[in-house]
């Protein structure tokens, strides 16, 4: 256990961090919603600060919900339960989860655009797909893949457990 010491230290820091952007990241989302046009500018896709907002509070969810995912594999982790099957499910949910955000976040604001042109009759949908969102897509699979890994690391590992 003592050569684990520092894994549990990093996975506690990462645990606690995660767990704080998780609740952080609604609050701000919702804050924007609240609060004044005036006061607030809303980066989602050309659309008016409410629905900005609340594109914004639905993939914050969403992350929030992949970072508490996170959170409970490093949990396991400073038990050391490593490649246990409880753990990669956490981690393959959060990878999961953090794919969807990035899907959502570059779809909704089409999708609401859309629907207030429809109604309104006016004006245009902006598809805007940055590279920071090429890069969190790649990200998030790239995190989903690593998470198939870990399955596989589990299975491997508890077939080394029943062969002794």
């Amino acid at each position: 256990m003592a050569n684990s010491m520092p894994l549990v230290r990093l996975a506690r820091g990462l645990r606690a961090a995660a767990l704080a952007i998780a609740v952080l990241l609604p609050l701000l989302a919702l804050a924007a919603m609240l609060a004044p046009a005036a006061m607030v500018e809303v980066h989602a896709g050309h659309l008016p600060c409410a629905w900005g907002g609340a594109v914004a509070l639905a993939v914050s969810l969403l992350l929030a919900a992949g970072l508490v995912s996170l959170a409970r594999m490093l949990a396991l982790v400073m038990r050391g339960q490593v490649f246990a099957p409880a753990a990669t499910r956490h981690f393959r949910r959060f990878a999961l989860l953090l794919l969807l955000a990035a899907v959502a976040g570059v779809v909704l604001p089409v999708l609401v655009q859309a629907g207030l042109v429809a109604a309104g009759g006016r004006g245009t949908v902006v598809i805007g797909i940055d590279d920071r969102d090429l890069v969190t897509l790649l990200l998030g699979g790239v995190l989903f893949f690593v998470a198939r890994l870990f399955d596989e690391a589990a299975r491997l590992e508890e077939d080394s457990r029943s062969i002794v």
